[in-house]
């Protein structure tokens, strides 16, 4: 037997598995998007057509492909379509602009980037990054940007025969770049394994079934939105999908399209709260309701009310375990409302470990490091062996989270090791936002921390610092700081001083600074 008949007789591969949900379930729904419905049959088809595209302009299995677009059926098919010919789907963040998303595409090498044309703004169309790239393709009917070929022209003459290429278990089928605590995203590699190993979480943890209707809003680009999107398709349940997270989309995608699961940042979840009308909505059909990052107790109260038979479950989880680690079992969540933020117990692919600086494991509520192992961690950063190591050290994946456990084995968050801000669903490195604000003329020292918020859930607040005899306002900051970094990441609130607490070493003590900040803000009210 041939190498690639025996690869095919065993293999794990993201894009098998629409192929599977299209032979049992062809003429089902598999995407109804802006108004129209796709078949698995059809949605199966688009994929092989996209593999062939590539394939013919001789991308290969370990060639990196770019996509910077929003949610659509497009994204859909270059994801599990590049899965099947090996190509590592990049995805890219839509806030990203300039020399982040250069750095997105010379750290992954991308070989063929794929944009929708309306996001062209975020591209710096003679950089050195771009130039570098031999294909370049949009999306849409036209006008293209200098540079790049319309592909929709191209693909209505590729055949939609299946394609049939050796990809093995262990090779990157994404590639996402997350923020971390250096000044420069990681590049994380999820293998087609992993994202198998995600789909018994989907099944055991969250409970999918096929007779789900859940709602894809999350954008595509982050780890969570391809995860309930892969987990979508395995299942072969009927998805309603929109391009980005909207209000009143989501209200109307959930009373039309009777929608029953919906994953969501606790963020989102406090700004439909508020919607005038809430009240009168109809939102009976939802019964599994995800959120991400621990809803305030007043807010959650409320959402019980509104929707009595549904089931909220907290989810933690990061891009390197795609993105698993815990959530809370139906019917518990509501048993912890005002403990810290309970996240439950670890999903079926993984175990979980509180442990101190030696990795011995810690009694019950002994704050320690969660560290985990299981078929759903990634293999490692691309290009950083430095930090797989530092990642995986004492034979642990090191999530960088800490955390507790109860005497039950209960799991609960309570902060992150480092300098992360997890704000409105997005990650943003403190030292990236520093790094930005440093370049300013008359900032003399920045240090940027995470503070708790009502809407945020987690807000960017930059302390400065400025050089001798200048002065700056907030708003010259925050202005300064969307020119060189996606808005998400500039700060919201700053706050000026004339020096920093420190440790003898010299080193900023933020945990200090963050009492200080909040000790004034209680003297004004």
């Amino acid at each position: 037997m041939d190498s690639l008949a025996f690869n095919l007789i065993h293999r794990f591969n993201v894009g098998d598995s629409l192929r599977r949900s299209a032979k049992r379930y062809p003429a089902k729904v598999a995407v109804r998007f802006e108004g129209a419905d796709t078949s698995y049959a059809a949605l199966d088809a688009k994929a092989d057509k996209v593999a062939r595209f590539f394939l013919d302009r001789g991308i290969a299995r370990g060639d990196a492909v770019a996509f910077l677009g929003l949610n659509s059926l497009s994204f859909l098919a270059h994801f599990f379509g590049l899965a099947r010919i090996g190509a590592p789907f990049v995805p890219i963040n839509a806030l990203l602009r300039g020399k982040e998303v250069d750095y997105v595409l010379s750290r992954a090498n991308v070989k063929a980037l794929v944009i929708d044309p309306m996001l062209s703004g975020s591209l710096d169309l003679g950089s050195e990054a771009l130039l570098c790239i031999r294909h370049k393709f949009a999306l849409g009917s036209g006008p293209a940007p200098e540079g790049f070929e319309l592909m929709e022209p191209m693909l209505r003459g590729v055949l939609d025969d299946p394609v049939e290429c050796r990809v093995e278990n262990e090779d990157p089928a994404t590639i996402l770049f997350t923020s971390g605590t250096t000044a420069f995203p990681k590049a994380v590699m999820n293998t087609h394994l992993n994202y198998y190993a995600s789909f018994l979480a989907a099944v055991t943890d969250i409970g999918i079934t096929k007779e789900d209707r859940p709602l894809l809003c999350l954008p595509l680009f982050h780890s969570a939105g391809l995860f309930l999107a892969f987990s979508a398709i395995t299942a072969g349940v009927t998805s309603t999908m929109l391009s980005w997270i909207e209000p009143d989309g989501i209200f109307r995608a959930i009373e039309q399209d009777k929608v029953s699961v919906v994953a969501l940042p606790a963020t989102v979840w406090i700004a439909l709260s508020q919607m005038p009308g809430i009240e009168e909505r109809d939102l009976s059909s939802l019964k599994t309701l995800l959120v991400f990052q621990y809803l305030p107790t007043e807010v959650l109260k409320k959402w019980m009310a509104l929707i009595p038979g549904a089931v909220w479950i907290n989810y933690w989880g990061q891009t390197e375990m795609i993105p698993l680690g815990a959530s809370t079992p139906p019917g518990t969540l509501e048993t912890k409302l005002g403990a810290p933020n309970p996240v439950g117990i670890p999903h079926l692919p993984l175990e979980i470990r509180v442990v101190d600086e030696q990795m011995n494991d810690l009694p019950p509520f002994g704050v320690g490091e969660m560290v985990a192992r299981g078929p759903a961690i990634t293999p490692g950063y691309l290009g950083d062996q430095e930090a797989t190591e530092e990642l995986f050290m004492g034979g642990w994946h090191h999530t960088g989270d800490m955390g507790f456990k109860d005497e039950e084995g209960f799991l609960y968050f309570v902060d992150r090791k480092k300098d992360m801000i997890k704000s409105g669903g997005e990650n943003v490195a403190s030292q990236e936002v520093e790094e930005a604000l440093s370049a300013h003329p008359k900032v003399a020292e920045v240090a940027v921390i995470g503070m708790a918020d009502p809407y945020w859930v987690e807000k960017v607040v930059a302390v400065i610092k400025t050089k001798a005899n200048e002065t700056l306002t907030q708003d010259e900051v925050i202005a300064f700081a969307k020119t060189r970094l996606a808005s998400f990441k500039a700060p919201k609130e700053v706050y000026f001083v004339e020096d920093f607490p420190r440790s003898p070493s010299g080193k900023v003590l933020k945990r200090a600074m963050k009492d200080e900040i909040v000790r004034q803000v209680k003297k004004e009210v």
